[in-house]
């Protein structure tokens, strides 16, 4: 049963940190090597910085400087009970400043030069101001190609500088002052408007008494409301009457509802139930003099009458049915005087329905005539209300403008005040000092030249170094080509001429063991299935060391034991024989036409398993040959003679062959040259072999710098080296002893 080794995964947040670091590193390294190749690049946009800067202060007219120092930054100004000084700061500098500066006082300067002094040619002065440090002290400077036309012209500035800071103070006083007279002036029109307005306003309408007539209306139309509030419930009683009339004298009786012809306000007395303590006896019946104080009507009065005649007679009957029986001639004459005071009653009735809604239409003709004096009294009272409301608003805007005007008045009073005893502090402390001859600095120009030229350098080099898309480290690449698996990265020889071969005990440690570190790669990398025996090497495009790169490749698989045949397949300008001196033909272009047998061309290297198929002579139409099934035949026949047959063809973007030729091998490595190969080449090789259907196994980074952090780890093969022991008699060496 095989053994699966599981390896704790290291946390996200350290390969995220250990990432971000070899990335810097990356960046760093990539912009050392940019100066390292172009030093002499910054050294000349330097010098043409410092020679720029050297031209134009040789190229400078003697000039004459002179100076003159004036003082400013304050003003007496009135205040409550007397005058004060009053300082002005940053914005009163700026503005002093700026105005010395300015075109304009120069035109004027030299306008008074002319008058002056004509027999001075004019000449162009350089005005430059400067304000001492913690004072309110200016120092004009002036630079001019004549000294006697440098010194008049300071003292010309000085002077017009003095009457345009006057000139400016009455002008803006001035201004002032018109605004604010004209602010008066339109004060007093609104105030006379809106005088007019309130006085025609009360000329029309009579205030005292709308005044004194407001509460009045309201008073009344409140009594005209509760006027119809009384009758509407009056109404509302008799509508309830007529619907059961027999009730209503009930209550009538008992005093509990007014009469229906009875005048609001009419005495009402309380029901049983109000002023008894729950007795459960029969209402009392009320005799005329209480139905008169009840305002009942005749109709009333006799319905109740009859109806107590009725209940009389009916107690009567009950009382004599208990010693006669219903048929005696007393008892038939009792039930015919029952009779006929029903029909009376029915009468009575009719009669009270009649008074009834007589009342009732009565009631209705006076809420008709109440509703429309209500009316009537509402739309007079909204109209006195509308009336008072214009008259208040009439009243704010007239005492409204009547203040505003007032506070105008006063703050012209104040300003003209004020303008008697304001002055503006302007003083010239120094005239102008007889001219000097400018000496040039010219320490801080060549400075500033050396710095300019040094960062238009740098600019220009990040600019190119923007544009150029060649990778100088393995994060670079792994940054454009996150998908592509590094076998190795081969570190670069700093020697001139071709690069020696490999031995068996080369002294180039990590040389060595890159291609080791490559050659363990090949081995034990997870191939998805069978390994490969066939491999090709290619790249992008030529002068990537892909030759070289191939041929120690094939030397480090041949000392580790394996039986190796190392093909030149660039049948074009392979030079794999070159670099064994060995004879470059017959090879396998021969092979490939049928000129004789590849076993035949095979030559010995000198190195124990290794075997070299040299490229054989040149000719054209070589991917047709590598097409053929003759190619097929010799590589399966490759195959099973040696145990890895390595392949050195023509870069991918130079020539077809190997567009054609590698889909037949089992894997293809990619050689790529650090700060050499453009990025966009080597995606569009890999592209290219990616639509051919070609197995790409992995990349080798060729010459990368020893100096990046991420090759560092090889620094530690020097470790397992040692050198061979001297002679008798000789010292051994510090490293030998350690």
């Amino acid at each position: 049963m095989e053994n699966t080794l599981l390896l704790p995964p290291s946390p996200a947040g350290q390969s995220s940190t250990l990432s971000r670091i070899h990335e810097t590193s990356a960046k760093f390294q990539r912009y050392k090597i940019l100066l390292h190749r172009r030093w002499w690049f910054l050294l000349l946009t330097a010098s043409i910085g410092v020679s720029i800067a050297a031209l134009r202060i040789a190229s400078r007219p003697v000039a004459y400087k002179s100076y003159a120092k004036l003082v400013a930054g304050g003003r007496v100004v009135a205040n409550e009970g007397g005058v004060g000084w009053q300082e002005s700061l940053t914005d009163f500098y700026g503005t002093i400043i700026e105005t010395l500066e300015s075109t304009d006082m120069k035109r004027r300067a030299m306008s008074r030069m002319h008058v002056l002094h004509p027999d001075l040619k004019d000449n162009n002065i350089e005005i430059k101001v400067t304000q001492t440090k913690g004072s309110a002290i200016f120092n004009i400077f002036a630079t001019g190609s004549d000294p006697k036309y440098v010194k008049s012209f300071l003292d010309a500035l000085l002077d017009e500088f003095t009457n345009a800071r006057q000139q400016m103070r009455e002008q803006g006083l001035e201004r002032a002052l018109n605004t604010f007279t004209e602010t008066v002036v339109k004060k007093g029109k609104e105030l006379q408007e809106r005088t007019e307005k309130l006085e025609s306003f009360r000329k029309a309408n009579d205030i005292v008494v709308l005044t004194d007539g407001r509460n009045e209306a309201a008073a009344f139309l409140l009594n005209l409301k509760a006027r119809r509030e009384v009758l509407a419930g009056q109404l509302k009683d008799i509508q309830i009457a007529l619907e059961d009339v027999d009730a209503a004298m009930l209550d009538r009786e008992r005093g509990v509802v007014p009469a229906a012809g009875a005048a609001p306000g009419g005495a009402v007395v309380k029901s049983p139930a109000e002023g008894s303590s729950g007795s459960n006896l029969p209402s009392p019946t009320v005799d005329s003099a209480t139905a008169a104080s009840l305002g009942l009507t005749t109709a009333e009065r006799d319905y109740l009458e009859t109806k107590k005649d009725i209940l009389r007679v009916q107690n009567e009957r009950t009382k004599m049915l208990r010693n006669f029986k219903p048929g005696h001639p007393e008892i038939v004459e009792l039930d015919e005087r029952i009779e006929s005071g029903k029909l009376l009653l029915g009468n009575f009735a009719d009669e009270i329905v009649k008074e009834m809604r007589s009342r009732e239409a009565t009631l209705h003709r006076l809420l008709k005539a109440l509703d429309f004096q209500i009316e009537e009294k509402q739309k007079a009272a909204l109209e006195l209300g509308a009336k008072l409301a214009e008259h208040e608003r009439l009243e704010e805007d007239f005492k409204a403008a009547k203040k505003a005007h007032e506070e105008m008045y006063d703050r012209i009073l104040k300003f003209t005040d004020l303008q008697n005893v304001q002055t503006d502090y302007v003083a010239i402390q120094e005239r102008a000092c007889p001219a000097f001859k400018d000496v040039q600095d010219w320490v801080k120009p060549i400075v500033v030249g050396f710095i300019g030229g040094l960062f238009f350098g740098c600019l220009v080099l990040v600019l190119f170094d923007r544009l150029d898309d060649r990778m100088n480290s393995y994060s670079e690449f792994q940054g454009l080509f996150p998908n592509e698996a590094v076998l190795g990265q081969i570190p670069e020889q700093r020697q001139r001429g071709d690069v020696a071969l490999l031995q068996p005990n080369d002294e180039r440690h990590l040389y060595v063991e890159a291609f080791r570190n490559v050659r363990s790669s090949i081995l034990f990398k997870n191939w998805q299935g069978k390994a490969p025996k066939t491999i090709l090497v290619t790249s992008a495009v030529p002068n990537e060391g892909k030759t070289t790169v191939t041929s120690n490749l094939a030397i480090t698989m041949a000392l580790a034991g394996s039986r190796v045949l190392l093909a030149d397949c660039d049948l074009r300008r392979g030079g794999v024989s070159e670099l064994f001196k060995l004879p470059g033909s017959p090879g396998l272009s021969e092979a490939l036409r049928g000129r004789l047998d590849w076993r035949d061309a095979v030559q010995k290297t000198g190195f124990p398993g290794l075997d070299l198929l040299a490229r054989g002579e040149a000719f054209d139409q070589t991917s047709e040959v590598l097409l053929s099934k003759k190619a097929e035949e010799m590589l399966r026949e490759m195959s099973d003679a040696y145990d890895y047959v390595i392949f050195d063809s023509a870069p991918v973007l130079v020539a077809d062959d190997t567009g054609s030729f590698a889909p037949k091998l089992d894997t293809v490595l990619f050689v790529v040259r650090l700060s050499s190969t453009m990025a966009r080449l080597s995606g569009k090789a890999l592209d290219l072999l990616y639509d051919r259907q070609v197995n790409v196994g992995g990349v080798i980074l060729n010459r990368s710098s020893t100096n990046l952090k991420e090759y560092t780890y090889y620094n530690y093969a020097s470790y397992y080296y040692t050198k061979p022991p001297k002679k008798s008699g000789e010292a051994p060496s510090a490293s030998q002893q350690a």
